[in-house]
């Protein structure tokens, strides 16, 4: 790095690095063998968790088109690469399974295919674009997948390939004291241009290209994304994202860690969000206050999301003694509406005079032991059914005079819904969900906009789906995405911030809770807060869709209520880029908030006749 640039003004203060998993919300599409013939194997490939193509969008999902290219490696006595590419939605050439070899086939894939590769060995040479402005974003991100299948053991003449990430995304995001961004304004970012990787792993050597300076690609005005090979953030210490603006010049140096961690790994995102400084100088205004100023007016109160509350629900004892302590091993003696603790959790059982709702997977540890819907990944759905439960019965005066004058169902195929909860028949908006789209990550907000409005985002292996469903409420909701997630960096300011507004705009809360070991995230619903004295949110009360079975007994009954609701303390830290954080543990974090309102607006507007009632609902 020129010595120049590192001592020169910055104009910029680090607001927040951040890394995030890249979002599940990918769209490969499932194509089944349009041939009997036996002697061929139908590839498919699709998406595991974080396994996206980073073509389409900020959130890194994308689908394949026609005329990509998917480089197979087969292994045998002598390694050989095919090119397999997208025509009219199959992949060809068709392989003959004599292709595979006999017993046990071993296979790697990687995208975007290469031509000048030589598949010797499993290493497999990937460069990145130094001009990340068009195609060369695409052509910079790599895609692996690895399979040891017997012969015997393919199915339906069929071999399914999950995709996952092999590098990483950097997004920059910059603001301005000034407001508005000088029009000379140009960013690059540093890294190396070439390494290998192993495609039956997804390690990746010491890369072996040389540090250059990377054009990032232009999302919207002061956003910027860039591909990046994984590695080590020591690389970057004496500079990784250059800046430039009114001929001045101002270097980033990465920090030692960013999430605890000191490598950039694959299949992760890091944000950066920077700010211009009017005044030129070298960057020593201190970052924003992250301990805001008391709000008495929540001092100590319990509130719940609107809607939710009733007589018969009951806050969490203020004299936390009180609450007693259930062994796990009788569930069925779980009392019914008082708190209780199991192992120094507190829980509040589902009574049908509850207004809140939790919808639990039938399989969270994707192990198939219970029966019901293959839905271990689709977290997003079962928080959407929540939040669309609550959504639809206070809406419900609107959604009666919707239906007398628009169609209740949009597309017969698949008539709405019922927006009914009980805890012996579940949820039909969240069985309409897991019968319509793949098991695979996505997001709470998605789930709803798309529920409500058409929004794209649902990845379906019905293509008529897509080409027919619109949103069950389209007609005045097109285009009008009623849930979204505030981009705001989470730290205690930012969190209460977003709590209290929705709490006070009458708004559902969602949230996604990022697992740090294990690199995956989680989204949830909170129906309730609690503040301490000072007016800091202090514990949530929320569902998890993911505790359906943590009860389950062994030689006895397991005819006992199932649906809980949790509260879990909050506590926040000052350093690291995690700063809002579940209970005592450190690998938790809530990484982003989803908001959803009931857009009263627009149906007022639409329906001035109609009233609510809202000493009924509240």
């Amino acid at each position: 790095m020129n010595k120049e640039l590192i001592t020169s003004k910055l104009l910029f203060r680090l607001l927040a690095a951040v890394p995030v998993l890249l979002s599940g919300c990918a769209e490969f599409e499932d194509y089944s063998s349009s041939k009997n013939d036996s002697e061929y194997v139908e590839m498919v490939f699709t998406q595991d968790n974080e396994g996206t193509k980073a073509e389409i969008g900020e959130d890194g999902s994308g689908s394949f088109t026609e005329g990509d290219k998917v480089g197979l490696y087969i292994y045998g006595e002598q390694t050989r690469q095919v090119i397999l590419t997208m025509e009219d939605g199959q992949w060809t050439p068709k392989l003959q399974k004599s292709e595979l070899g006999s017993g046990t086939v071993r296979l790697s894939a990687y995208y975007p295919a290469r031509e000048d590769v030589s598949p010797e060995t499993n290493l497999h040479t990937h460069r990145v674009d130094t001009d990340q402005t068009g195609n060369g974003y695409e052509d910079s991100d790599l895609l692996w997948s690895h399979l040891d299948i017997e012969q015997e053991d393919i199915t339906g003449d069929v071999i399914e390939m999950p995709f996952m990430h092999g590098m990483h995304r950097l997004s920059i995001n910059i603001s301005s004291d000034e407001g508005s961004l000088p029009d000379d304004l140009t960013v690059t970012v540093r890294n190396i241009t070439e390494g290998s990787f192993d495609l039956s792993t997804g390690g990746i050597d010491t890369p072996s290209g040389t540090m250059e300076d990377i054009t990032p690609r232009i999302l919207s005005e002061g956003k910027y994304s860039a591909i990046l090979f994984p590695g080590d953030l020591g690389e970057y210490a004496e500079g990784w994202v250059e800046i430039s603006a009114g001929g001045k010049t101002s270097v980033y140096k990465a920090p030692a860690t960013i999430g605890e961690s000191s490598v950039l790994e694959s299949g992760k995102e890091t944000v950066l969000n920077l700010r211009l400084k009017s005044d030129g100088d070298i960057g020593t205004d201190p970052d924003p206050d992250p301990d805001p100023d008391p709000d008495i007016d929540y001092g100590g109160k319990t509130c719940w999301v609107y809607g939710v509350k009733t007589a018969s629900l009951p806050d969490y004892p203020k004299d936390n003694e009180s609450v007693p302590e259930y062994s796990f091993l009788v569930p069925e003696n779980f009392p019914n509406g008082i708190w209780y603790k199991v192992s120094g959790i507190a829980y509040l059982n589902w009574q049908s005079d509850f207004l809140w709702y939790d919808c639990d997977k039938d399989d969270p540890d994707d192990s198939g032991s219970h029966p019901g819907y293959h839905d271990s990944n689709m977290c997003w759905a079962a928080g959407a059914s929540n939040l669309l439960h609550w959504w639809t019965r206070l809406n419900e005066p609107y959604i009666e005079a919707y239906d007398a004058r628009y169609s209740s169902n949009p597309w017969p195929a698949y008539p709405r819904p019922s927006f009914g909860f009980s805890d012996t028949e579940g949820s039909e908006i969240f069985d309409f969900f897991r019968d319509i789209s793949r098991n695979r990550g996505g997001s709470d907000a998605v789930g709803i906009n798309w529920f409500i409005c058409g929004t794209p985002g649902i990845s379906s292996p019905d293509p008529d789906i897509d080409d027919n469903y619109g949103g069950y409420f389209t007609e005045i909701f097109d285009n009008i995405d009623v849930a979204f997630r505030p981009e705001d960096a989470m730290n205690k300011e930012s969190f209460n911030r977003i709590i209290k507004g929705a709490l006070e705009n009458k708004q559902g809360l969602g949230f996604e809770q990022s697992n740090l070991n294990q690199g995956v995230t989680h989204v949830m619903t909170i129906w309730g807060v609690e503040f301490d004295d000072e007016g800091y949110v202090s514990a949530i009360y929320y569902v998890d869709n993911n505790d359906h079975y943590n009860f389950e007994v062994s030689g006895g009954s397991n005819n006992y209520q199932r649906h809980r609701l949790i509260r879990q303390e909050i506590r926040y830290r000052e350093d690291g880029p995690w700063k809002v954080l579940m209970g005592d543990s450190s690998i938790y974090p809530i990484s982003c908030i989803t908001v959803v309102d009931l857009k009263r607006d627009i149906w007022q507007k639409e329906f001035p006749e109609v009233e609510i009632n809202e000493d009924f609902i509240q």
